[in-house]
């Protein structure tokens, strides 16, 4: 019996967007509403009240776990200090040990970051200490000591505010949000910072190759090209393991770290302390471009109309049953034609564009080519049947 290994991962894409006053876009909104109606779906609950108050919360919690990993770089500057000082008490301490370099614990990016109201007010509200975990940060502080990245900051003779920067960001990229297990430690503190994967192994034969459920993992041409190429004589079929990353979960720590990066980017040497962090969400006056109401009614409206976009879907979709394409891709082609017919201020080519953007991130390759296939059919539907309507000119283009 052959056994063939296939592994998705979901990697969004890394994208800055030069809005200084907001954390997320109307993308990572998209990428929420996504995750909850994902979650909603797969929960089997109708209460769509409670569903979108766990939405919201999922969208403030990202902001806490950035600050874990704000405090985390904060105890890694406090180890090296702790350390420096018992060097000194050695019985024989050598030159090195009674004149330390100081650099990175007198870094003065981490001081204007440590320093920060908000940011030590959000830690000291939320209690976060790893005071719990010093053999982590004990373990992620001697990978930093032996890394090319510290031995050649240490050994810079004038060092810019931007080489200080730089140095903190890369820490914090290299050591701190790609550790597992940092990532585990945070898993355990809320559901919506866990990187969910799922393993399964599918025994597929030329009987059940349309079995719906081995499309959460892979296309169906795929896995008759490998039942073409590896059949097992004797049994008739071929066992493929599959590890599929979770689409609600993986995605919070990835926005995490993207929010972390823009505030460290947006710290400048002549901030006080006082400076606000950014908002995480858009708030206008203006109904049309808040982003909480954008961000719910997405999230409504796609459910409201399911049975509507599955129809849609389920006519266009050529020798495909809606249960034969996977979940996320009838969810997102379902989203895209809400926000087609039912948002008259978002142009279509914005529509388009954002949705085809999330299928590199949330479709396999093949099934991406089916569903941008499919937007493009249903799209000059809707135009034919006038049900696109915009209110701007241009919009409809």
């Amino acid at each position: 019996m052959l056994l063939t290994e296939i592994v998705l991962f979901l990697h969004p894409i890394k994208y800055y967007v030069p809005l200084k006053h907001i954390m997320l876009s109307r993308r990572h909104l998209r990428i929420k509403a996504l995750q909850g109606l994902y979650a909603f779906q797969q929960s089997g609950n109708d209460r769509m009240e409670l569903a979108e108050k766990q939405l919201l919360q999922s969208v403030d919690k990202i902001l806490d776990l950035s600050m874990h990993h704000f405090s985390l770089m904060f105890q890694l500057a406090d180890f090296a200090e702790r350390r420096i000082e018992e060097n000194k008490l050695k019985q024989l301490p050598t030159a090195e040990d009674l004149n330390p370099n100081l650099r990175f614990i007198e870094n003065p990016f981490l001081k204007k970051l440590r320093s920060n109201r908000d940011i030590s007010r959000n830690i000291d509200q939320l209690k976060i200490s790893w005071v719990e975990h010093e053999d982590l940060v004990r373990k992620i502080y001697n990978l930093l000591r032996e890394s090319d990245l510290y031995q050649n900051y240490m050994a810079m003779d004038d060092v810019s505010w931007k080489e200080h920067r730089d140095f903190i960001i890369s820490l914090y990229n290299d050591f701190i949000v790609n550790d597992h297990v940092v990532e585990f430690i945070l898993e355990e503190k809320n559901i919506f910072w866990a990187t969910d994967y799922r393993e399964e192994t599918l025994r597929v034969n030329r009987q059940n190759v349309s079995n719906s459920e081995l499309f959460r993992f892979i296309d169906q041409d795929v896995a008759i090209k490998l039942l073409k190429q590896n059949i097992d004589e004797e049994n008739g079929s071929i066992e493929i393991h599959c590890e599929e990353s979770g689409i609600y979960n993986e995605n919070d720590y990835f926005i995490a770290q993207y929010v972390t990066e823009r505030i460290l980017r947006d710290v400048n040497e002549s901030d006080d302390d006082l400076k606000a962090l950014p908002r995480m969400i858009k708030a206008d006056l203006s109904v049309e471009y808040d982003d909480r109401h954008y961000l719910l009614e997405l999230f409504r409206k796609t459910i409201i109309h399911r049975d509507e976009t599955l129809g849609m879907i389920a006519k266009r979709a050529d020798n495909w049953e809606p249960d034969r394409i996977a979940v996320i891709d009838i969810i997102l082609i379902q989203m895209a034609l809400t926000e087609l017919m039912y948002f008259s201020s978002i142009p279509i080519k914005v529509t388009m564009n954002e949705y085809i953007e999330l299928t590199k991130i949330y479709s396999s390759p093949n099934s991406k080519m089916f569903v941008n296939g499919l937007l493009d059919r249903l799209v000059a539907d809707l135009k034919e049947e006038n049900k696109i309507v915009k209110t701007g000119r241009g919009l409809i283009d």
